[in-house]
C-alpha cells in the first residue's frame, strides 16, 4: 500500500529538520552558543504561550513578565523536571528566565509548590503512556493513540466539552518539547511546542476529524521549529550587517538576541538578564531602537522587537 499524502508531507518536514539539525544547528561555527541560547529562549516563550492556552491562563503573555509568577515558575519547574540531561539546551535558558523575571513573592512561591505538587504525577503518567512500547511508530497514529489513551471519560455531567478542561494536553505539549523522540518526531533533541490542542480530548469527536487535526498540528509544529532554527542566524546576520566592527566586549549583540528571543524587554529585565546596570540597559535598548531593531516605547512600556524575519520552506 502506498504511503498516504499526510505521511509524505510529515516525512518531508522531518527530513528538512534532520538536514538543518545536522548541517546548521549542530555546527559550532554556523550556530555558536549564543545562537543556540537564543533559540532555546524563543522555545521557552513559544512553550509558555502554549502552556497558557492549555491551562486557560489568560494573563502573563511574556514568560519573563511580572504577571502569573506562580504559574510561570511552576511551568519552569515542571519543564526542568523532565529534562533528560542536566546539560540539555533548555537548562541554561530556564535559569536565564528565572534570573530575568522579578523574584516571586512568598505567597507566589507557595502557590508554585502547590501547582507543581498537583501536576507532577499527571506529567509522569502522561510520559508513561507516551513511552509505551505498544504504540505505533508512525507519528500521526502514535499521537492519536496517546490522545485517545488519555481521554479520561466521555464527559462530566452530560457536557462533552468538560473533558477538554480536564485534559492533560499541557503535559503532552511539555513532553514534546523536552522528549520529542517519544512522539516519533525527531532523533535530534529539538522542541516541538503545540503538538496537540485541548479540543482533541473532547469525547464527541469523529475519528476522521481527530486524524485531520493531528496531521495539521504535527505539520505546524514541525514547520515552526524548522523556521525558528533558521530565524536566529538570520537575526544575528542582520545585526552584523547593521552594526559591523563592534568591540569584542560589546553587549549589544547579547541584548539584541535577548530582545529577539523574548519579543519585548524593559530596561530592568535586560539589566537582570545580562546582568548590567539599569542605565546601561537603557543605553543598549536605545541604540537598538536607533538602528530599527526595537521600537521606542511610551512611558513605562517595554521595548518591542521590531525586526521580523521571514522564512519560507
Amino acid at each position: 500500500m502506498p504511503p498516504s499524502p499526510h505521511s509524505n508531507a510529515i516525512a518531508f518536514r522531518q527530513g528538512q529538520i534532520d538536514a538543518l539539525a545536522r548541517t546548521l544547528y549542530a555546527s559550532p561555527a554556523l550556530y555558536p552558543a549564543e545562537m543556540r541560547h537564543c533559540f532555546a529562549l524563543r522555545t521557552l516563550q513559544r512553550t509558555w504561550d502554549q502552556y497558557r492556552e492549555d491551562r486557560a491562563i489568560v494573563t502573563g503573555a511574556s514568560v519573563i513578565g511580572a504577571e502569573c509568577a506562580a504559574e510561570r515558575d511552576a511551568f519552569l519547574t515542571l519543564l526542568a523536571s523532565r529534562l533528560p540531561d542536566p546539560r540539555h539546551d533548555l537548562a541554561g535558558p530556564i535559569a536565564r528566565v528565572r534570573q530575568t523575571a522579578i523574584r516571586p513573592l512568598a505567597a507566589e512561591t507557595a502557590a508554585t509548590a502547590t501547582i507543581v505538587d498537583e501536576s507532577r504525577a499527571e506529567l509522569e503518567a502522561v510520559r508513561l503512556v507516551a513511552a509505551s512500547p505498544n504504540l505505533p511508530a508512525e507519528p500521526v497514529a502514535r499521537v492519536l493513540a496517546i490522545v485517545r489513551s488519555l481521554r479520561r471519560s466521555a464527559d462530566a455531567h452530560g457536557d462533552p466539552l468538560s473533558a477538554t478542561a480536564r485534559s492533560p494536553c499541557w503535559a503532552v505539549n511539555l513532553l514534546a518539547v523536552v522528549e520529542p523522540a517519544l512522539f516519533g518526531l525527531s532523533t535530534h533533541p529539538l522542541p516541538f511546542p503545540g503538538l496537540v490542542r485541548r479540543r482533541l480530548f473532547r469525547a464527541d469527536r469523529e475519528p476522521d476529524t481527530d486524524r485531520d487535526d493531528v496531521v495539521e498540528l504535527l505539520l505546524e509544529a514541525l514547520h515552526e521549529t524548522l523556521c525558528d532554527i533558521a530565524r536566529v542566524p538570520r537575526a544575528a546576520a542582520a545585526f552584523g550587517e547593521a552594526l559591523p566592527g563592534l568591540r569584542v566586549n560589546s553587549r549589544l549583540l547579547a541584548a539584541w538576541l535577548l530582545l529577539f528571543a523574548f519579543r519585548s524587554l524593559t530596561p530592568a529585565q535586560l539589566a537582570r538578564a545580562l546582568p548590567c546596570t539599569k542605565a546601561g540597559a537603557v543605553k543598549l535598548l536605545r541604540r537598538l531602537a536607533e538602528h530599527q531593531f526595537a521600537t521606542t516605547p511610551q512611558t513605562f512600556e517595554p521595548y518591542l522587537c521590531r525586526l521580523g524575519i521571514s522564512v519560507h520552506f
